[in-house]
């Protein structure tokens, strides 16, 4: 549809131009990452590129890889929507992600991800505040000697990152909201790329009269990643409690369909599965499920 660096920062809007929208699959715009080698790029497909974050999927051949390493000025999080996948980090961190995984990934962390399986996997990421800076792909990737792997030239004169990767396996509580999986300050610095097993998601509820069930895979100053899992109803539908947010946000249908109703403007619109909503900072929200199955949707936060 369109060049990646040319729609960045401004689709489906410009940041002026921010409204509640619902954003079909179909009118995602597609380029190939990166744009210079079909053989090594992904498909990638961007839902939401604004001013304060980059929502996307990219897709994976059968034995394919994106190549080569990239990185972001902001922090990335995934979500795996059709695994196994294995992501790599130039620093020597191999993570093997099954379906409904997720990774954390701090800003300037090199990575490229791998598809050993036969069949195509989908990743769904989350990038705040930055995507890209000013180069797509960037100019000057790291050599062999710069980065680990497996009987790489350089590892013993590399740093060593077995002291400064966390266990995360620990249950959470409510007062890890903000510092899930980890201090991502502390991970900025060490470079440790973090994955989020099903049993590591940082659970809560959320709302009191309409419960439904958050599970963050990442969440810290730059924003909030994870799944939204709202029951099916009894007599009538079930809705979760109305919720604001202080940045930005967009949420993804996995598991539906499910209505986003507007409380304050009394608009809803249905998502339909692989449909994005943006909400644009400050707009009261519900989600409601007319469903007999529970509906999961992923919520891309930039601040609550």
């Amino acid at each position: 549809m369109a060049k990646l660096f040319d729609i960045m920062g401004n689709f489906p809007f410009k940041p002026e131009d921010k409204k509640p929208m619902l954003i079909r699959k179909q009118d995602y715009s597609t380029a190939l990452y990166p744009p210079n080698n079909a053989f090594t790029s992904d498909n990638t497909f961007t839902m939401i590129t604004t001013d304060t974050f980059m929502l996307g999927i990219y897709e994976l051949g059968p034995g394919g890889v994106f190549a080569p390493l990239d990185i972001h000025p902001g922090d990335e999080s995934y979500y795996i929507l059709d695994g196994p996948v294995v992501q790599r980090s130039g620093n020597g961190q191999f993570a093997y992600l099954e379906t409904g995984e997720g990774l954390f990934m701090p800003e300037g962390a090199w990575h490229c991800c791998h598809n050993f399986s036969d069949r195509k996997a989908r990743i769904l990421y989350f990038i705040t505040p930055k995507a890209w800076s000013e180069q797509i792909p960037p100019a000057v990737i790291p050599t062999d000697e710069e980065t680990k792997f497996y009987k790489g030239p350089n590892n013993d004169a590399l740093p060593n990152m077995r002291d400064k990767i966390h266990d995360i396996s620990r249950q959470g509580c409510t007062d890890d909201i903000g510092h899930w999986p980890v201090d991502a300050k502390e991970a900025r610095e060490t470079g440790a790329v973090y994955a989020v097993r099903d049993f590591e998601k940082l659970n809560n509820v959320h709302g009191t009269s309409h419960p439904m069930l958050m599970r963050f895979i990442t969440s810290n100053d730059y924003g909030h990643f994870g799944e939204f899992i709202l029951p099916a109803g009894g007599y009538g539908p079930r809705c979760s409690d109305p919720d604001t947010h202080k940045g930005d946000a967009a949420l993804y249908c996995v598991d539906g369909p499910v209505t986003v109703n507007l409380v304050e403007l009394e608009e809803s619109f249905v998502m339909e599965p692989e449909d994005t909503f943006f909400i644009p900072a400050g707009v009261s929200y519900q989600l409601v499920n007319f469903e007999a199955k529970p509906v999961k949707v992923v919520f891309a936060i930039t601040e609550l």
